[in-house]
């Protein structure tokens, strides 16, 4: 993710009648500020996201809940805008305070990432393995970032019993209705929900005001429809589709309210154009695979983020693939592209 001047002013969600947010810190993710709540509605309410289960978070929901005026057993229901960690974390913790099963939904391409079955028995697949082998990242590497996988399980409680939705869906209350807008790229299942009266966007993690956030790139793609699935040419079409909304403030997963929405689009935009002609200058230079372009693309990248900028170069490289300017040169593994 790429930092962004901060422009935007934090107190634009106290103009909002009905909507609430409970930013928690994000101590070690320093790029994300804060992990941000919403809760919707003047009783019963919705939760957008949970946030994580940090040392404390869950407090801290608690306290921002009834600082708003609500108790737990006003949350009607909670809504997830994709099923990464730090959005569904503290979802067991509420339903256990609050001594009854909230209803829990998540689009149905995320609903995997979110279950026992993956937090608990498989955070490394062979799919992973393979995957590392075909960028051809080294064993050392490797080993840092299977146990940076196995550390992000323990910042969450999975959760069974979790509703799908899909796009076109609509949540309402007395004086809320929330649209789902599928908006894939950054998880396969990612959403918005479009709040069209106040033209209001919860935006999670698909728009942040001070970051550029990552289309990641699937490992494991045998859970996914479509297994010809691209991250980043999904997050593209998705920025089209949220540039045809009338949206007057967006309210992210992570930092302070925006303003400026399609400003902030065409800054994308822009900031993925720049980044595949990068990858693909590194590639003229010399045919290799994709861990060997990280010294040209990010020659200064930190050890923590080392998997971050392979996600990074495989998703441009493959719409420069698309677009006729790279190809395959032999699938190895490791799998090695040269550009056209």
């Amino acid at each position: 993710m790429v930092a962004r001047e901060e422009t935007q002013d934090p107190t634009l969600l106290s103009e909002v009648d009905g909507v609430h947010a409970v930013s928690i810190p994000l101590p070690g993710y320093s790029n994300l500020r804060t992990a941000n709540i919403y809760i919707v509605g003047h009783g019963p309410v919705t939760l957008v996201d949970t946030g994580p289960k940090f040392p404390g978070a869950f407090e801290e929901l608690r306290a921002g809940i009834e600082r708003a005026g609500f108790r737990l057993e006003d949350v009607e229901r909670i809504l997830l805008t994709h099923g990464h960690l730090d959005h569904f974390g503290l979802v067991r913790s509420l339903r256990e305070a609050a001594g009854r099963e909230i209803p829990c939904y998540v689009h149905a391409e995320d609903r995997w990432r979110v279950t026992a079955e993956v937090h608990h028995d498989e955070m490394w697949t062979e799919e992973a393995d393979r995957f590392m082998a075909m960028v051809d990242m080294p064993a050392e590497e490797v080993e840092r970032v299977r146990k940076r996988f196995e550390l992000f399980g323990l910042l969450c409680d999975p959760i069974q019993d979790v509703l799908p939705m899909e796009d076109g869906d609509v949540f309402q209350g007395e004086d809320y209705r929330l649209a789902v807008v599928h908006t894939p790229g950054h998880s396969a299942g990612a959403c918005c929900f479009y709040e069209p009266e106040r033209r209001i966007l919860f935006s999670g993690d698909h728009v942040i005001g001070h970051i550029t956030p990552n289309p990641f790139v699937e490992i494991s793609r045998s859970r996914l429809r479509d297994p010809q699935y691209r991250s980043l040419k999904a997050y593209l079409d998705s920025l089209d589709r949220l540039s045809r909304l009338d949206v007057r403030l967006v309210l992210p997963g992570h930092g302070e309210p925006v303003t400026d929405l399609a400003g902030l689009l065409a800054g994308y935009r822009a900031h993925h154009e720049q980044r595949k002609e990068k990858v693909w200058e590194a590639l003229r230079r010399d045919p290799r695979p994709i861990f060997r372009l990280i010294q040209d693309v990010f020659p200064e990248v930190p050890e923590d983020d080392i998997f971050l900028a392979v996600s990074e170069i495989l998703v441009h490289l493959e719409l420069l693939i698309d677009e006729g300017r790279a190809e395959l040169l032999d699938p190895g593994p490791p799998a090695t592209f040269r550009a056209l």
